[in-house]
């Protein structure tokens, strides 16, 4: 139990404050010690922190961040934040700039700050993926170091492989290997549509980037993959992949391939049908086609 001016130091917010936001909105509820003090619990100083987090992330008044702790209390969306066309940009440029000043607190706590404001998959699609795209793009440009892309880079990958490790699997379903070619670097598409896949209850061996081809025969075999996903944003790797999965189709036609990325724009006919829609809302009415006609 901690007293007020305790909480005070602790949360950063004058004592004063905290006793007028207790009266008006009822966001604490401390009990009294015997001489009539004001004691807090934990919940009380986290509840606090978090208020005090959105008004500054989002620059919310106090009656908006109460709105957007009582409905994310009742578990449903909130009008005051969800509705704003710039819901997502701020966390955007929050997280890219504390990416590219290196500093890992900083970027965990605004990634934890998104996932508890949004559905994961909004997270991974309207925050983690532009925010990369940015990177990539100030990386291509010059404008950051190769130092920090690969810090940017490590981090939001740590994050998603956290949700690969805790999404529930359904042994039912094909096994699936996820892999951007030799040569292939980018694997932030691949990252999002192998989540896609552990959403759906795949079991999902992530390979991730610059994979030798000849290395996956054996383990189509060995471990029973029933779908193998390809990620290519190099055009100029296209020929010898697609050649690569019209020989792998034929030497195993259970296989089902999946094809995402730039690289495969403008492909052959009969890899076509096999591309990915490059819109994630269109995946669900794809995958449904694609794996189960």
């Amino acid at each position: 139990m901690y007293s007020i001016r305790k909480v005070s130091q602790l949360v950063g917010i004058p004592a004063v404050t905290i006793r007028a936001w207790e009266n008006r909105y009822q966001l604490t509820a401390p009990v009294r010690s015997t001489g009539g003090h004001r004691l807090y619990r934990d919940a009380d100083i986290e509840t606090l922190r978090w208020i005090k987090q959105q008004m500054e992330t989002f620059h919310l008044k106090i009656s908006e961040a109460v709105t957007l702790y009582r409905d994310k209390q009742a578990n449903k969306p909130s009008e005051a934040l969800l509705d704003e066309p710039s819901r997502f940009n701020r966390l955007t440029e929050q997280l890219y700039t504390e990416l590219i000043d290196l500093n890992t607190v900083q970027s965990n706590e605004v990634i934890d700050l998104s996932f508890s404001l949004f559905h994961h998959e909004e997270v991974f699609h309207h925050i983690l993926t532009p925010v990369m795209r940015q990177i990539g793009t100030a990386w291509e440009n010059g404008v950051i170091s190769v130092a920090q892309e690969h810090f940017a880079s490590q981090i939001i990958t740590q994050r998603c492989t956290q949700f690969m490790r805790i999404l529930p699997m359904n042994p039912q379903l094909p096994r699936v290997v996820a892999l951007c070619p030799e040569g292939e670097h980018h694997q932030m598409g691949l990252m999002l549509f192998s989540l896609f896949l552990r959403n759906k209850g795949h079991d999902v061996i992530y390979l991730g980037p610059d994979t030798p081809l000849n290395d996956i025969t054996g383990l189509i075999r060995a471990k029973n993959i029933g779908i193998i996903a390809v990620s290519l944003n190099n055009p100029l790797l296209a020929a010898s992949v697609e050649k690569w999965i019209t020989d792998c189709r034929q030497a195993n036609p259970q296989l089902t391939v999946v094809a995402g990325g730039a690289g495969f724009q403008g492909c052959g006919a009969s890899l076509a049908p096999l591309v990915c829609p490059p819109v994630p809302s269109e995946w669900d009415n794809w995958y449904s086609l694609l794996l189960y006609r």
